[in-house]
């Protein structure tokens, strides 16, 4: 399978199932839990072509990684609740919930990786 990049190998895509039925790298730091929530998403870090680049990833909810408010939230409840999305702007969400590299280390630290 191909996302418009590098296809996926299997290490791939067992990361991918498992970022997508665990918790978001933002939310979780705020204490809300998403875990099997169908919110989370794939989010890559490095592009898609480069070799390694799929492992580079995290979960992010919707919230956090296109700005789509949560559930029947206003887009400002889901703000004030959520924190800053990336997709409104990467400075105030890097502020508030750590580099790449620190998001990606939380990731690999909650998938055991």
């Amino acid at each position: 399978m191909s996302f418009g990049g590098r296809a996926l190998t299997k290490a791939d895509e067992a990361r991918r199932t498992k970022i997508h039925a665990g918790n978001c790298m933002a939310c979780v730091q705020r204490g809300i839990d998403l875990t099997r929530s169908g919110y989370v998403q794939w989010h890559h870090l490095a592009g898609k072509t480069k070799p390694g680049c799929h492992q580079k990833t995290v979960g992010l909810c919707q919230w956090h990684h296109l700005g789509f408010p949560m559930g029947s939230d206003t887009y400002a409840e889901s703000r004030r609740h959520y924190g800053p999305s990336l997709a409104k702007g990467s400075r105030p969400f890097h502020q508030e919930f750590g580099s790449d590299d620190e998001l990606l280390a939380l990731q690999n630290r909650i998938l055991g990786d």
